[in-house]
């Protein structure tokens, strides 16, 4: 509980009365406080997470890098998270933010980047990528009627579903 804030709090380069004057507000804003006394052991990796970008987001750093965290928590936690992301942007801060949900990055960026297979494909405006981007994967991840004959499936072969029926590797 406590001791995490702290830790984390350090290692994000926050000195401990730092910690301790926006401890409430960490908690608060993480929304696990029914749990602050309990081991950060017994937290899930959910609760972890909560808490770590909470910590994160009281430093006020110059620039913050976010990966996906909105994929943790409901609703309520993810509007939270990129309501201090935009207040953080606003400020003149810089907020690097990875993500698939291009919902929240065309609300949150104004530029975007594009990374493909570890290549940049495409930087500019973000309306302008995420358009480049959905049209690319719409197009690359048509439905095919035939399911044996897409490219993207995995497994080893050892059962198959064509969308009709199943069959094993023998064609059973």
């Amino acid at each position: 509980g406590r001791e995490n804030v702290d830790l984390n709090g350090s290692i994000l380069g926050m000195q401990k009365r730092e910690v301790d004057k926006r401890f409430d507000a960490i908690v608060a804003f993480s929304g696990v406080e029914q749990f602050i006394d309990t081991q950060i052991k017994r937290y899930s990796s959910g609760m972890r997470l909560r808490l770590g970008f909470a910590v994160a987001a009281h430093l006020e750093p110059d620039i913050l890098i976010v990966d996906e965290v909105l994929a943790v928590g409901d609703a309520g936690f993810q509007k939270k998270c990129l309501d201090t992301m935009e207040g953080l942007r606003s400020g003149g801060r810089t907020v690097l933010f990875v993500s698939h949900n291009m919902a929240a990055v065309e609300n949150l960026c104004t530029r975007a980047i594009w990374i493909d297979s570890g290549q940049v494909r495409m930087d500019g405006k973000a309306h302008t990528v995420i358009e480049a981007y959905t049209a690319a994967f719409n197009t690359s991840q048509q439905c095919t009627s035939d399911l044996g004959q897409a490219k993207n499936r995995r497994g080893t072969g050892e059962i198959q579903y064509t969308g009709l029926e199943i069959l094993d590797a023998d064609g059973q």
